[in-house]
């Protein structure tokens, strides 16, 4: 007899930012410019995987956190009956892995913000601690200090 594990959150967003993007040439009208997107597209999969690695380090509960916010969500990737709905704006394939991003840098956000009075004391608090953890300075960047 085999029982089904239902998968977890973190499970979800994985498959999710693995995902292929489906980008259409046709879309783009030169090769120098796909290129460009797809390449951006494989840089916020990688800003994925590192900030997963950064929210595990900050002590706490990544898949309560993460299900927490993405059930309370009201942003375009939310979870509804196990399952993650995206809810696209633009154009899916160049948008999609920076949202599963958002989840994750929101939760390392609110981590630090809890203790601190100001924006300006979460971002050097933040930059500390990727200082510490060798955080690039895109994602540092990209979802910290904008």
């Amino acid at each position: 007899m085999t029982t089904t594990t239902q998968p977890t959150t973190l499970d979800l967003l994985c498959k999710f930012v693995d995902q292929r993007p489906g980008l259409n040439f046709a879309d783009y009208g030169d090769v120098r410019a796909y290129r460009n997107e797809a390449a951006e597209i494989t840089r916020d999969r990688a800003d994925f995987y590192e900030l997963r690695r950064l929210v595990s380090l900050i002590g706490v509960n990544v898949e309560e956190k993460a299900t927490d916010y993405l059930q309370k969500s009201s942003g375009r990737l939310t979870l509804e009956g196990g399952r993650l709905q995206y809810i696209t704006g633009q154009y899916f394939p160049t948008e999609y892995r920076a949202a599963a991003c958002r989840v994750l840098s929101s939760i390392i956000w609110n981590h630090f913000a809890a203790n601190c009075e100001t924006g300006d004391d979460v971002r050097k608090e933040i930059r500390r601690f990727g200082r510490r953890w060798n955080m690039s300075r895109r994602v540092c960047r990209l979802y910290f200090i904008s």
